[in-house]
């Protein structure tokens, strides 16, 4: 077996959260660089929402543990942030959302859960590596590590030949695995992981600058610096003309969240986007594949995984849309509650809500599409008569009031009045579909619906419909 699992005491959980939260303030206080951005990465991340995974008590394989503690990590980040920045201020914080007040209040809330936890008496099932999974680790490493090199020779030198070495590596793991008769699953987790990563690195490390790749990351990037540098996020959008930059302002995702990660990882906010945000997408592609092995099995979930990640879209496009990156995060989770039968009522409606919470603040539009498919899902429930706990009228009227109450009380109600303006202009233009005067001369012509232009014109037409 690649994991071993070993019971922890809840005393051992407890003193390790101690001991983290005394090495994250040496690392800020004391600005220790690399340890700094690794460890608290890894803290802020994973922790807060591990704890949250303990005390609700889910049944969880290590993996599926390892994902929902980083989408729960995610959203309390954001949420803890947003109520950090509404009540600072009260407090008299003129700042409240830099580095002190962060990792205090940070390590309080945590602290919190973390004493819930013992209190509770949760175990903790800490999982052993074995030789086994060392065996896989190794070769599958190296893409990752041609990827990084390569794209600093690519950025240094202009040469790329080990990126087209990384990218023949990709294609040997994945043929591998695929052809293989037995894998173990998480070494085809762990692919997943490798391959997502490797693919991102590769582009958004080649160059010290934000890759626009057509996009509006130069938007995200200015909100975010808005956000950054006042040391707040104010609802209030920062250009009352530019309606884009108020949907933008009104993203959580691209506002607090890489706020926090800035000033608690004292990154630049160039390398927020280059580096936290693609290791926290990857988990995207992971998350799919957890719910598709339980449909397919381990080996066809893997091969449609890697069919997602090695579209062109996944390591360019997507690099320039930061928000939608932590909203894709978020919405494969939503998909995780309600397809998993495990979870009890409290669990899937905890899980629905923070998730919901975290897609709404995160895209807007990828929200409406979710809004959009579990109402469609819902009504036909109901049309063929079939009951299930999984998804409730309840939750979708949830997730329509976050959606709702956020759009329009958040910068200006610019997204809310996007939402209007876009419904508005397909109403017109379905008006001018159906309008035949809104058609060219030619195409009236071919449908025989123009006035004809001359007596003779008429005749033939006349003979033509006849004749058919």
């Amino acid at each position: 077996m690649p994991f071993k699992k070993v019971n922890s005491k809840p005393l051992n959980l407890l003193l390790a959260m101690l001991f983290l939260q005394a090495t994250s303030y040496i690392t800020v206080l004391f600005d220790i660089p690399v340890a700094r951005q690794i460890l608290l990465f890894t803290y802020l991340t994973f922790v807060p929402g591990y704890l949250i995974v303990k005390l609700l008590k889910f049944s969880f394989e290590p993996l599926e543990t390892l994902v929902f503690s980083i989408g729960f990590g995610v959203a309390f980040l954001m949420l803890v942030g947003l109520a950090l920045n509404e009540l600072g201020f009260m407090a008299g914080l003129s700042q409240p959302l830099s580095a002190i007040p962060l990792i205090v209040v940070l390590n309080n809330v945590i602290l919190t859960a973390a004493l819930l936890t013992y209190l509770k008496k949760e175990r903790s099932e800490v999982p052993c590596v074995s030789f086994g999974f060392v065996k896989w680790i190794m070769p599958l490493l190296v893409p990752l590590i041609l990827s990084v090199v390569g794209a600093v020779f690519v950025g240094v030198y202009g040469d790329n030949c080990l990126l087209l070495l990384m990218i023949l590596a990709i294609s040997l793991v994945a043929a591998f695995l695929t052809l293989k008769s037995k894998v173990p699953s998480v070494a085809y987790a762990l692919a997943v992981f490798i391959i997502g990563v490797s693919l991102l690195f590769h582009s958004s490390l080649a160059s010290k600058y934000i890759t626009t790749f057509g996009s509006d990351v130069s938007l995200e990037h200015f909100v975010f610096k808005n956000t950054l540098e006042n040391g707040f996020w104010s609802s209030v959008s920062p250009a009352y003309w530019h309606i884009g930059l108020g949907r933008l302002n009104g993203m959580l995702s691209i506002t607090v969240l890489p706020t926090v990660y800035s000033n608690l990882l004292n990154l630049d906010s160039t390398w927020v986007f280059k580096l936290v945000f693609p290791l926290i997408f990857v988990f995207v592609p992971l998350c799919l594949y957890l719910l598709w092995k339980k449909s397919f099995g381990v080996k066809w979930a893997f091969v449609s995984v890697f069919f997602f990640m090695a579209t062109t879209t996944f390591y360019t496009e997507l690099l320039g849309l930061n928000r939608q990156m932590i909203a894709e995060l978020f919405f494969a989770l939503l998909l995780f509650v309600l397809l998993d039968k495990r979870m009890n009522g409290l669990q899937r409606m905890f899980s629905f809500t923070i998730f919901s919470f975290g897609l709404v603040v995160s895209h807007y539009g990828i929200a409406e599409i979710f809004l959009f498919l579990i109402v469609f899902a819902l009504v036909c429930l109901l049309v063929f008569k079939r009951r299930i706990n999984n998804l409730t009228v309840g939750m979708v009227v949830l997730f329509f009031v976050i959606m709702f109450v956020w759009y329009i009380y958040t910068s200006n109600a610019s997204v809310f009045e996007s939402l209007l303006d876009f419904g508005e202009h397909v109403y017109q233009q379905l008006g001018e579909f159906f309008n035949l005067e809104s058609r060219g001369e030619t195409v009236l012509r071919g449908l025989g619906l123009e006035n004809p232009p001359t007596i003779w014109n008429a005749i033939s037409r006349f003979f033509a419909y006849a004749t058919e």
